[in-house]
């Protein structure tokens, strides 16, 4: 039965590891498809174009918040994105989102990049796949003020459960990635154990996050497996009890 990674950057591990032997090895893992996702508008063309080159792969158009630029130079990206994002067949807009960890965008910028993207993919009618670390209470609090439901995913969600409830109610989905394989992290676990079937996703983000037993490596999609059987751990099933279900999560949120 098939896995879908829905959160890779398939293009930054490619110098060592060929996109088409990462592919092949995601597939003899039972990987089968794949979200290439892009963080601001050279990565994402290069997304939808491995997509256009293997039909395994769809991508998504969008600024990281760690690469929004300053105030000043926002409003230029986010048209270049709103450009790309009209021109082309994309299946989800971002990865966008709020990092205070890096410190790299000024806050204020972060935000309005952030709902810009939001008001994108909803003019387009395309799920947003957004970014969250050490910003959960800033971005929640944000997203409860636009009092809007919203189409689309918390990725890599590294969260205790007190803030699950909260983004079910906004009708996010939720993706959890190799971090939750951690010894330290029992309230990823926790918050796994929390979401409904039908809002359940997995991912690798790979190059990063390598899961627990392949820590230290560059992480690739062929890992998942590992994430999947945490998940299922968490949730006290199998792994072969809950594939079905996250695998077609996926196929439904990114239209396919």
């Amino acid at each position: 039965m098939s896995i879908f990674d829905s959160h890779c950057h398939l293009y930054w591990n490619a110098d060592d590891n060929s996109i088409e032997s990462q592919i092949e090895a995601a597939e003899n893992a039972g990987v089968s498809r794949f979200v290439c996702v892009g963080t601001n508008a050279d990565t994402s063309m290069k997304s939808l174009n491995i997509a256009k080159q293997y039909s395994q792969v769809v991508a998504s158009v969008g600024i990281h918040p760690n690469d929004v630029p300053d105030i000043a130079e926002l409003s230029n990206d986010l048209q270049q994105i709103s450009d790309l994002a009209k021109q082309h067949a994309w299946h989800a807009i971002g990865e966008t989102g709020l990092d205070f960890f890096h410190k790299r965008g000024e806050p204020l910028a972060q935000e309005q990049s952030f709902l810009h993207h939001l008001d994108l993919a909803k003019e387009l009618s395309l799920p947003v796949i957004i970014h969250c670390r050490e910003a959960a209470t800033e971005l929640v609090t944000l997203l409860e003020k636009r009092n809007e439901p919203v189409c689309g995913v918390m990725h890599c969600f590294s969260e205790g459960p007190e803030f699950v409830q909260r983004l079910l109610d906004i009708g996010l989905h939720f993706s959890f990635a190799g971090n939750i394989t951690y010894p330290k992290s029992d309230l990823i676990r926790e918050s796994a154990s929390l979401i409904p079937a039908d809002k359940l996703l997995i991912e690798t983000d790979a190059p990063f996050l390598a899961p627990q037993p392949m820590r230290g490596k560059k992480n690739q999609s062929a890992y998942i497996v590992h994430t999947l059987d945490v998940v299922a751990s968490s949730r006290n099933v199998t792994a072969n009890d809950i594939r079905r279900q996250i695998f077609d999560n996926s196929i439904k949120l990114f239209n396919l």
